[in-house]
């Protein structure tokens, strides 16, 4: 290769120009986005059965549902919840299950499950589901200030919807806000007594007055003719002279004498969105399996301008349709570009001061020229080879290539630096490139193959490590693997063709010159350290070992470095039950809270148009309640005592970051709120998506068919959580209190009146929630073309009382007297669950955990886990993790209070863990503890019979943090093993790759020191940060152990040996390290935003550093210990 460059220039340039044009070409087709595509395939099933109570919507739909989808081939686990009228199951599937597979299997499972299901059941309706998409990439608002909320959501659901679900790629699964227009019949309590009719009746009399039955076609002569007819009526107002009921002799009980028909109400509102203060409707915008987000934002943005216009010119009929807006918020796009942008202009910061070192170190622009170059030509190779393994412009991959730029250099360098010293040495330009090259070209051919090496572990991750790093290990390994071919190729070709070098000429590494300056010096300062040799490599030891310890006990953990994403979630939460109505005052009083501290909304500011500059607030989205429809699969409310809040600042570079606001927040509300319960969510789009939608960092997961016991639990661990310092924000998601009306009828007094009950039930759900939830009938709007439900109901403002529900009538007795439900009916208030949540079908609740500011999560957690340990919670392992089981007061504070012995404590908690007969544990007491034991007997059974088989475990972030260091871990170990081998094939020495590895701890060292010094936590960033730095540190000690070996060769003496290859490696050794710390500089330091890839960059600068200074001072002390004297030179 080295030969053919050399004698066909040309076909190197024409090389380089093709590079160049494809990677251009590729660049603008290849997709772009925040972060890898996720390839682990979630099937998510939603089903209805409107008015359900929770639990008997889990144990009689959705247990069947998880049972059923489970036997799908693949499955990984199962989530689900169940909440009032709707279940939602989301089916995980293992790596490698395709999604058409994944969603083939479990629609067939569910849709063979409907036989089963309780008749009226919605049949299932089945999606896929992409768990690092929980965030919506936009919402898109409808708003009008002339329409009412009835007419904003027939827009957002009849209009809107159905034409942004065209976009490829997106997902527009529900309408949030807004009224849904029903057309009731509200009856009057009064008048039906008076009549003697029940809601029931006005039911079906209406029924068979609205009737939508097609008659088909007759054949009349030569001709068919269509019928059509009047049976489906025209106008809603029809309705109130409907003929309810028919006496002989007497006029018809008409609709208007019971009551009157409303085609303009709505279904008793349960959600209200409000936007900046105002009611709206909005649809959130969700992308499809493999989609991407920039994309699919930019076609919306583009389509809602077409649809607007076509809406308007549609019902221009309607003069309030020009007042009608259609607005993109929350635009999560706008992040992921700015991010993006971001890597890139780090990127080429980094790259300009890469060549400025270079240049300062050569002064000589021809060679920088030709050095710099390899950078852009290997960036575009690698966006060429990316383009083919299906990989997108994302921060991981952009982040690969701005971490390698320092790197793409080194090689060029090591070359030009050789050929150099070549043409130093009287040889022709043509013979130097040949020769220079030649040298080194496969010690760094073994330096860039170990560089790829480090990153094959990555093919043994799993989860969320894989999906990150993968495309991140493919776009470096692809850049430096171009890199090498570059400097092997068009270096030695530029300088063949350019290269002026005479011996006096100031380049080389070894030149007299240099020698004698700052060469000299090194040169004097390493033979001193050779000559205490075993005492500079045991401090340097002691240095490791420290290093480790250090990072043991001072470095803070977490899965992914914390950025500002300008926005934060709020969670509010009412007591228990507070109606909707109530919810939105107070939410509205927070708003004004909000507001006070950041500024008047501007949503213009997202569009150019920014009306309050002196205002850091963007928009402000409440979403209250919940819709027990499609959107309560894609919203964290469980009911109307739920809001969640989305706030987007403008980042303004002057004023407060997210995390000063929440910190300020959490403070003002908790003082001004004190009955509501808070959490934020800084996180945004990016912590979402690695956190699989968890809303909290620390999440522990409980393992209870009970759900009390549950509860009893999730409370200590509460109180555990609250004790630690760093902690904010602890909750339990499930609450067990939400307000019961329980109706008991007497099935044998009913039964005796002649009532059964079917007619009960269908009369008191249509005196409250009207009789569209079991018995739906339709009304035809021709002019609009929609359709709305028909039904009977109770007016909402008669339902104010339990005296109202005592009075609903359900019928009439065997005289013909009118029968109230209080006649044949207990009611009284309880309490039960609002929402029961199952992983692998078996009950669970969740304490959630937010991090302070200035705390680490790693050891927040830890200090949790160590509370609850002392509490009694024994640490296991099963086959999904670490797990901890439940321990009884009688195995920790009770068994105190009896005063055993160390031996005899051992021995009762067997016997109490195990079920053994209980006089086995009476056997081990004295008189005094037995007196005492018979007074505490009946707790202690109590409570081990009640957290029997009670567990909890660790998941979300911590969960994955933990798994990823373990991989991580294995990985480092894996990698280093790998390069060791190669190594050993390319020295034929099992010492001299020994020698090369050992700088490898020597690079920890300065890992652990950058890390500290710039007060950064150990992540899955930092982690990465450090295996990239094994490939880069050996880079260096190959070429320096193999110019050693050279001379070696020629001198015989292994001093001198090392030395004079230090010497000629100083300076190129100092350059790589150089152009490498300053190119990922402004990475390191979040320029322009690039925080996340912040712990990354830190890592590899510190452990370069170290390297460079260790393996120039340690390296050879290594050498000279374990390297021999070849036989034939000893003397």
């Amino acid at each position: 290769m080295i030969r053919t460059a050399l004698s066909n220039p040309y076909l190197i340039v024409v090389s380089c120009l093709a590079i160049t044009v494809m990677g251009l070409f590729t660049y603008t087709k290849i997709p772009a986005d925040l972060l890898p595509q996720f390839d682990t395939s979630a099937v998510q099933i939603v089903c209805f059965y409107p008015g359900m109570p929770p639990e008997v919507m889990e144990k009689d739909i959705m247990s069947r549902l998880q049972r059923w989808t489970g036997q799908s081939v693949g499955i990984e686990h199962q989530e689900a919840k169940a909440m009032q009228g709707v279940c939602v199951v989301k089916d995980f599937f293992r790596e490698g299950i395709p999604m058409s597979d994944a969603m083939s299997q479990v629609s067939s499972y569910a849709m063979s499950d409907m036989f089963y299901l309780p008749p009226g059941t919605i049949p299932p309706m089945v999606m896929p589901f992409d768990p690092t998409a929980s965030v919506p990439l936009c919402l898109v608002v409808v708003s009008n200030p002339q329409m009412n909320e009835q007419e904003l959501y027939d827009i957002a659901y009849y209009e809107l919807r159905n034409k942004l679900q065209s976009i490829q790629g997106v997902i527009a699964p529900a309408v949030y806000g807004g009224k849904l227009r029903r057309v009731l019949a509200y009856v009057d309590p009064a008048k039906l007594e008076a009549h003697g009719l029940s809601l029931m009746d006005v039911q079906q009399a209406l029924l068979k007055q609205n009737v939508l039955i097609p008659a088909g076609s007759i054949k009349v002569g030569k001709q068919e003719l269509q019928i059509f007819t009047n049976a489906n009526v025209e106008k809603w107002e029809e309705l109130n002279d409907a003929p309810i009921k028919q006496l002989p002799g007497r006029a018809p009980v008409r609709m208007r004498d019971v009551g009157y028909v409303n085609g303009k109400a709505a279904q008793i509102q349960t959600n209200v969105v409000r936007v900046n203060g105002s009611r709206k409707a909005y649809i959130p915008i969700y992308r499809q399996p493999g989609a991407n987000t920039i994309s699919i934002v930019r076609q919306i943005k583009r389509q809602l301008r077409n649809i607007e216009k076509r809406l308007k010119v549609e019902r221009s009929e309607d003069p309030k349709m020009e007042s009608l807006v259609l607005s993109v918020a929350m635009d999560q796009s706008i992040g992921v570009e700015q991010a993006n942008r971001s890597l890139q202009v780090a990127a080429g910061l980094g790259a300009f001061l890469a060549g400025l070192v270079v240049l300062l170190f050569l002064r000589s622009i021809r060679f920088t020229f030709v050095i710099v170059l390899a950078i852009p030509l290997a960036i575009l190779t690698a966006i060429f080879g990316m383009f083919f393994t299906n990989d997108s412009i994302n921060a991981m991959t952009l982040g690969g290539l701005a971490l390698a730029i320092g790197i793409l250099v080194d090689q060029s360098i090591v070359v030009l630096e050789n050929i150099v010293r070549h043409a130093q040495m009287g040889k022709t330009s043509r013979e130097a490139a040949m020769d220079g090259t030649t040298e080194v070209a496969m010690p760094m051919f073994i330096a860039t193959l170990t560089f790829a090496i480090v990153f094959f572990p990555v093919v043994f991750l799993s989860g969320l490590a894989k999906f990150l790093f993968t495309p991140l290990a493919v776009a470096a390994s692809i850049a430096i693997f171009a890199s090498y071919i570059l400097a092997i190729t068009l270096v030695p070709a530029y300088c063949a063709r350019f290269l002026k070098v005479n011996k006096s000429t100031d380049l080389a590494s070894d030149s007299p010159q240099r020698r004698s300056g700052f060469t000299h010096k090194y040169q004097l300062l390493l033979r001193r350290l050779l000559s205490i040799r075993y005492l500079i490599v045991l401090i340097a030891a002691a240095g490791f070992v420290l290093a480790v310890v250090f990072m043991n006990r001072y470095l803070g953990q977490e899965l992914f470095p914390q950025v500002d994403s300008g926005q934060v979630s709020i969670l509010v939460r009412m007591p228990t039950g507070t109606r909707i109505e109530e919810t939105e005052k107070t939410i509205a009083k927070i708003e004004t809270e909000i507001i006070n501290l950041m500024g008047t909304p501007d949503p213009g500011f997202a569009v150019g148009k920014e009306q309050h500059p002196e205002s850091n607030l963007q928009i402000i989205i409440s979403n209250i309640g919940v819709l027990m429809d499609w959107p309560a699969a894609y919203t964290p409310n469980t009911g109307s005592m739920d809001t969640f809040m989305l706030v987007q600042t403008k980042s303004k570079s002057r004023a407060p970051n997210i995390f000063e606001y929440v910190q300020t927040l959490r403070k003002t509300l908790r003082q001004k709120f004190p009955v509501v319960e808070f959490s934020f969510d800084t996180g945004g789009m990016l912590t979402a998506a690695l956190n699989m939608g968890e809303p909290s960092p620390i999440h522990f997961q409980i393992n209870s068919s009970n759900l009390e016991t549950g509860q009893t639990v999730a409370k200590q661990i509460v109180a555990a959580a609250n004790s630690v310092p760093g902690t904010a924000d602890v909750r339990i998601a499930q609450r067990t209190d939400y307000p019961i009306l329980q109706v008991d009828m007497d099935r044998d007094l009913a039964s005796r009146l002649g009532l059964n009950p079917d007619e009960v039930m269908k009369n008191l759900v249509a005196a409250t929630n009207s009789s569209v939830n079991f018995q739906p009938a339709f009304w035809l709007d021709k002019n609009k073309g929609n359709h709305y439900f028909l039904g009977v109901q109770y007016e909402e403002k008669e339902l104010d009382s339990i005296d109202t529900i005592r009075s609903i009538p359900v019928g009439s007795d065997n005289e013909g007297r009118p029968l109230k439900l209080g006649n044949i009916a207990e009611i009284h208030r309880t309490t039960g669950p609002g929402v029961v949540n199952h992983v692998n079908i078996s009950r669970v609740t969740d304490v959630y955990v937010n991090v302070k500011q200035g705390f680490d999560v790693g050891s927040v957690v830890s200090a949790i886990e160590n509370k609850l340990v002392g509490l009694g919670a024994q640490e296991d392992v099963d086959e999904r993790g670490q797990i901890y089981q439940i321990g009884t007061r009688s195995e920790s504070a009770m068994l105190d209070q009896l005063a055993l012995s160390d031996d005899v404590r051992v021995k009762a908690i067997e016997i109490l863990e195990d079920g053994e007969d209980i006089r086995g544990f009476t056997n081990l007491l004295s008189a005094p503890q037995k007196e005492k034991w018979d007074r505490m007997k009946d707790q202690v059974l109590a409570d081990a019979s009640l957290f029997k088989g009670v567990s909890f475990r660790m998941m979300g972030e911590v969960r994955s943090m933990r798994e990823s260091f373990e991989q991580f871990s294995g990985g480092l170990l894996i990698a280093s093993v790998l390069v060791y081998l190669v190594m050993v094939a390319q020295f034929r020495s099992f010492v001299d790759p020994l020698i090369v590895l050992l700088t490898v701890p020597l690079g920890f060292i300065g890992v652990v020191l950058m890390l500290f010094l710039t007060d950064t936590n150990l992540s899955i960033m930092a982690f990465m940060g450090i295996i990239m730095m094994v490939g880069i540190v050996v880079e260096y000690s190959i070429v320096l152990v193999d110019f050693a070996n050279h001379h070696l060769e020629q001198h015989g003496s292994v001093k001198e040996a090392i030395l004079e290859a230090a010497i000629v490696r100083l300076r190129p050794i100092l350059m790589t390290s150089l152009t490498t710390w300053l190119a990922l500089l402004p990475m390191a330091i979040g320029f322009g935003g690039s925080e996340a890839n912040a712990p990354l960059a830190r890592a590899i600068i510190g452990g370069v550093l170290g390297a460079t200074l260790l393996s120039l001072l340690v390296v050879p002390c290594l050498y000279v210990i374990f390297k021999r004297q070849p036989k034939e030179k000893m003397v």
